[in-house]
């Protein structure tokens, strides 16, 4: 089987795994969602607004990357909540 390459903003190497997502609304908030498990929970997500509490859809310890975190500030959560209602708290408080 030929590899292929991909080239999305000038990215073309085969030795990097490249995660792309899909933008998606889920809840209130619409997230890049990257990977999901097999039952389709989300395990990662990024965006500029964390997951309301009690939003259905993340696994529990899924992660989610906040983009416009301030310089210096931290912007990874994990979901300490369930599948059926997610709880993010910043990591590394």
């Amino acid at each position: 089987m030929a590899k292929k390459i991909i080239k999305k903003k000038g990215v073309t190497h085969l030795s990097q795994i490249q995660l792309f997502g899909s933008e998606e609304k889920i809840g209130a908030e619409t997230v890049i969602v990257y990977l999901r498990n097999q039952e389709g929970d989300i395990l990662l997500a990024a965006g500029t607004t964390v997951p309301t509490t009690g939003t259905a859809g993340y696994a529990k310890g899924a992660l989610f990357i906040k983009t416009d975190a301030a310089y210096g500030e931290k912007g990874l959560y994990e979901n300490r909540g369930t599948a059926d209602a997610c709880d993010f708290n910043l990591i590394g408080v």
